[in-house]
Formats: C-alpha cells, structure tokens, sequence
C-alpha cells in the first residue's frame, strides 16, 4: 500500500511539472509488464473531462492475438485520477480510454484527441513479447478496428507508420503463427492496390507454405486466406494438399474433406463418400477428438441415416445406434421414425421394429449429458431437456404399438416415461385407456382417469368413460358429476391456471370485420355486442391446431346451451382451395364447429384479420386463441399444451373471469 502511494506522489510529481504536463496519461513502471501492478495516472487538463466529478478507464488489452476488455474505477487525487491494475500475464499492448457516464451511454469522451493513449506491454523477462507492434498498427488501421476498440482511437490509413510498425514486428518475431499471417496481410492490404497485394500475398503465403516448421493452425490460415480473401482457388489446392500431406488425420483434413462429402449430391455416392470419412476420422478418438468439430459428426451422422431410412437400408440404419450418444440418436429417431410415424407412413411395422431396437438405447443414454453445450452448461436445464426428448420417442413408440396392436409392449413402455408426467400427456393417456379395455385390465381404468383428470389431461373420449364409470356406479344418475371432476383437480393446478389465464388478459381494440361462413354466408363482429365470443385462428396445415380441435370441441359442448357465448374457428394463411380443404376436413372428423374463412388482405394473402392483431400478438404462430368482448381482445395466447381438458379449462376460466366483470 505504502508502493503504491509512492507512486502516485511521484506521478503527481511528474505530471505537474512541463515535462510532464503534455504527457496527460502515465504508465508507472513507464513500460508494464505482464502479470505485474502497475499505476495507471490521468491528467484531464484541457480535455473534454477536465471538469467531470466521476471518470472511468477501459482497457482494450491485446492478448493471445485476440483483444479483451477490462474497466477501472479511478479515483481523484488533487487533480490526477489514478488506479492500480494487474496487467494480465499474457497481455503485449494496452490502450486505454477515459469517460464519463457508461460505457453503453458515454457523456465524454478523452482519447487524447483520436490520437489514442496506449503502451507495449513487456514480456516476463522483460523484453518485448510478440504482438505489441501489431497491436497499435491494429489500433491505427480503420480495416481492423473491431468493436472493442471503439473509441479508443481515430483510426487513419497511414501507410507509412503501418508499415514501420510491421518491420518491428517482424524484427522481434521469432516464428509466423496464424493469427500473426492473417493481421499482418489483412494490415498489408491496406497500404497497398489490389493487384499489388494479391502478388504480395501469394508471395508471402507461398513462402510460410515451404517452411518445413509450419503448423496445420497456420496452414489452415494460409488455405482459407487463398479460398475466401484472395479467391485463389489454386492457392487453395495447393495449401490443402501440403495440409493433407502433413496432416492427415488432423482437424483441418476432417474439415475438408467433410466440405467435399457434403458437397456430393448423389445420394448412393454421398453414402459411400460419408461412410469412408467416418472410416478415415473414427469419433470418439482416444485423446484426438476437437470438441469444436462435433458438428461435422452429428451432421453425418443424422444425414447419412435419412438417406439410409429412405433408401430402405435398414440395417445399416439401426447398426449406428450403438454408437451414438444420446443427441444424435434422439435427433436421428425424431427425424425418421417419429417423422414417420406423424405422418401415418404405411410400413408402421418396420417403423415398430426399429423403434423396438432403438429406445433401450434411449433410455440407457438418457444422462449421458450430450445435450450439456446446448444449454450452456447448466446441468439441470440439459437433463430436463434429455427428459422431455426420450418422452416425445416413447410417444412415438407407443403409438406404434397400438397402431400394430401390440398392447402388452405399448403398456410397458409408459414406466420409462418421467415419474412426474406419467399421466401429463392427454393422447397418451386415452391410448392407454383402451389398450387397459384390449388386455381385460378394465378394472385399472377409473384410476387411470381420475390421475389424468388430477393432470387436466384429459380427451372427450376420456370425459364420456369417466362420465358413464361414475353413471353405472351411482345407479344412472349422473347428478353430481361435474362436483366429483372439480373435487379430483388440486388446487395447485387451479391457481396455475388461474395465474396463467390473468397474464394473458389484455385490452386490445378489435378492428371490426365480416367473413365468409362455411356455408357461403357472412358473419360480422358487429353483431357480437352481448356476446363473449371465444376465436381460434388455425390453419389446415398447423399439426398443433388440428391437435388442439378436441380441446375447442369440449369448450364448444360445455357452452352450446348458452345464448351469451360463442366459438368461431378462423381459418387463416392458407393456400390453394382452402375454404373446401377446411370445410371438408372439420366435417370429415366430425366436430361441430362455426367455421370462419379468414379475408384476404393487402399483400394478396389470406391473413387480413390475423395481420391487424399481429401488434398485439407481437408473433405470427399460430394457434392463437383470443376472446372478444365489447369490442376488444380481453384474452390472447398462442400454442396447446397437448392436453384438450387444459385447454378447455384455460378459455372456460377466462370467459367466467369476463362474465363477472361489470
């Protein structure tokens, strides 16, 4: 502490006398050094934050090629701001700013007029380290400025001084590293036309390209400088075969030839190309692996298995698995068996067998946190993702096995679902209602319902069960039966439900409109002044919407008696002949629906009442529910859980909660 006092008395010192008074910012030691304090000093005299009661410095370091920040408090002292800083031990030039305000909001700005206030820094034994020189030509050039060193300087193109500070360079660097060769050339090309530098370049490049030392990071430099800066592409060819020869099995050999397999087209001669890559780069070497290069494997990987699952190679398709870790065989199985599956492909029986081979693999990879860069590294976040996922192929799995009638092995897979949502998932749990019917197990279906309902995933087939359970067993009289559902939810998903309905009240005003009815006849919002009027905007080609028609169906039943509520369902951002297409497909399932035909808007598309509440939605997805009432949106969400009960209960809370409004 009595060092740094020292210190600063000596700065005082220094900058108050005329040797010093021109000198404003001071470095004490005069020349830094890396991993050591130094005494940062700033005289404001005749800058535009002399009279400023709160100044704050930031550093842009160079380290490691790379540039960084770092910010300091400083603190008065008659009328010098001084602070003591650790130089970081890698650091070779420091350029500081000073201001007042934040940095995302600067009120004054001193950077010694644009010149810039900066310094080398030394190397531990006190020589100048690599990099200083090319730092401050970085600093001074206005091609390399990044947004770090914003502020910092006024950059000018001073060929001269670049120039100087590159033969500096030069002179102290004992060896060419990549990132030198790309500053340094990219420096270059702005002292001089671009005739000129492409011949200085390749002369440069042909020259690091000979020397015996290079190493595949600077040849990988030299390869994509000829490809992409200099469009050279013999350049290239020729870094890249010095690469291959070299490095064979290296990250930039992967990379490449991973680029040509990738470019083949021909899907027979891109499985040949992809699988004699995965046989020249193995995965998972021993100590070889580059972690920033799992994408080239996840992408083989799921695309040569699309094309063997559309080729029909079956075995070859489910031989990979085993080496898959948990991401890539759920991403592979989601793009092919549950894509598949989804769209009711004919073969459910080979589907069934893969799935059979896959999914205990699945489960016992299920923690394997391949999924951990994805989500940051926050563990639990990636877990709950690897849950949800295996949930989502045990749908599928289950569904391929009622489809095939194979009951006993669709019930069995249910257990690996997540012990928290073994009944959450509506469609699931109407399945297993009936594959309990199929196998005589009758006896567990009121159970299954009743946890179901407490889940509020629940399907009409599943209400019209319970309801003729509870029938039969009080003697035909269904009397109390909607007591008996309210008594069955906890209250903990009631007041969920209730917190989730209040954060999508709204007051949005409706723009008033009339549309096509499914029977050619017009509908006006005009006439729903007494009205609550429930909107569902849907489109034949949104799988969640058609998933979500149950759920609309139930709140269409529990309100068809009631003059003061009504349901419309809008068909919008449709193509081809969709007023057919959405009449036929409503009637072809059987739901009693009040079909609207979204109008045509502006820009040609069918989307006009849509488009004049996208300010509101602040979205364009669909489905999106909202509820009208006296003229304006009160209500708005968009998506389905997957559970038609929730949803039903979702709007039918919200039209209450408005029904008892004054």
């Amino acid at each position: 502490m009595k060092h740094i006092f020292n210190l600063c008395m000596l700065l005082l010192c220094l900058l108050s006398g005329k040797a010093g008074y021109a000198q404003r910012v001071a470095w004490l030691p005069k020349q830094p050094i890396a991993g050591e304090k130094v005494v940062l000093s700033f005289n404001p005299k005749g800058g535009d934050l002399e009279f400023s009661d709160q100044i704050t410095a930031e550093l842009a370091l160079y380290e490691n090629f790379k540039w960084k920040s770092d910010q300091l408090t400083l603190k008065k002292v008659e009328d010098v701001w001084t602070a003591g800083y650790t130089i970081p031990e890698n650091v070779v030039f420091a350029a500081v700013k000073f201001f007042q305000g934040t940095r995302e909001k600067i009120e004054a700005l001193d950077n010694n007029n644009g010149k810039g206030f900066f310094t080398t820094v030394l190397a531990k034994n006190k020589k100048l380290a690599p990099g200083g020189y090319l730092a401050e030509a970085l600093l001074t050039s206005p091609g390399q400025h990044t947004y770090t060193l914003k502020g910092f300087s006024t950059p000018s193109n001073n060929v001269g001084k670049i120039d100087s500070l590159l033969k500096k360079e030069t002179s102290i660097r004992g060896s060419v590293t990549s990132a030198y060769l790309v500053d340094y050339l990219n420096l270059k090309k702005n002292t001089m036309d671009a005739t000129a530098f492409s011949t200085f370049a390749d002369q440069v490049l042909q020259k690091q390209l000979s020397v015996k030392t290079t190493d595949e990071n600077t040849l990988t430099a030299i390869q994509r400088y000829y490809a992409i800066d200099l469009k050279n592409a013999a350049g290239a060819d020729k870094a890249e075969k010095v690469i291959m020869q070299k490095f064979p099995t290296g990250n930039t050999a992967r990379f490449l030839t991973y680029q040509r397999v990738n470019s083949t087209t021909n899907p027979a001669q891109y499985r040949l190309a992809a699988e004699q890559f995965l046989k020249a780069f193995p995965d998972l070497q021993a100590g070889d692996k580059n972690r920033n290069q799992d994408f080239l494997y996840y992408t083989t990987y799921r695309t040569l298995e699309a094309s063997y699952f559309e080729s029909q190679q079956y075995d070859k398709f489910s031989a990979m698995f085993k080496d898959f870790d948990f991401k890539t065989a759920n991403e592979v199985y989601r793009w092919n068996i549950t894509k598949a599956e989804m769209s009711n492909a004919l073969d459910k029986k080979t589907y069934f067998m893969l799935s059979q081979q896959i999914i205990p693999m699945l489960i016992a990879k299920r923690t394997d946190g391949s999924y951990y860069a994805d989500f940051g590294g926050d563990k639990q976040k990636e877990q709950a993702n690897a849950d949800q996922q295996l949930d989502d192929r045990l749908t599928s799995h289950i569904k391929l096995a009622y489809a095939l009638k194979n009951y006993e092995e669709g019930l069995n897979s249910y257990k690996f679902l997540q012990v928290e949502k073994q009944y959450a998932y509506a469609d699931l749990n109407e399945l297993r209602m009936d594959m309990y019917k199929q196998t005589g197990k009758v006896n567990l279906v009121q159970a299954l319902l009743e946890k179901s309902v407490k889940s509020n995933a629940v399907t009409p087939a599943m209400f019209d069960e319970l309801k003729q359970i509870y029938t039969t067993q009080h003697k035909g009289n269904a009397g109390g039966y909607e007591e008996y559902l309210s008594k069955l939810v906890p209250d903990d998903i009631k007041a969920e439900m209730q917190t989730h309905v209040m954060a999508n009240m709204v007051h949005y005003p409706l723009t008033p409109f009339t549309l096509e009815n499914a029977n050619g006849n017009s509908v006006s919002s005009s006439e729903w002044k007494d009205k609550i009027v429930v909107i569902d905007f849907w489109a034949t080609w949104c799988r969640p919407c058609i998933e979500a028609f149950p759920g609309m169906q139930l709140l269409i039943d529990q309100y068809a008696k009631d003059p003061k509520i009504a349901v419309y369902m809008i068909g919008t951002m449709q193509f081809g002949d969709y007023k057919t297409k959405s009449v036929n497909y409503v009637k072809s399932k059987g739901f009693r629906f009040n079909l609207l035909h979204d109008g045509i808007g502006a820009n040609g598309e069918q989307n006009e009442v849509f488009r004049s509440l996208v300010p509101l939605f602040k979205s364009s997805g669909i489905p999106r529910k909202i509820i009208v009432k006296n003229g304006e949106v009160r209500y708005s969400s968009e998506g389905y859980s997957g559970s038609p009960s929730q949803l039903k209960d979702e709007l039918s809370m919200a039209i209450e909660i408005l029904r008892k409004e004054k």
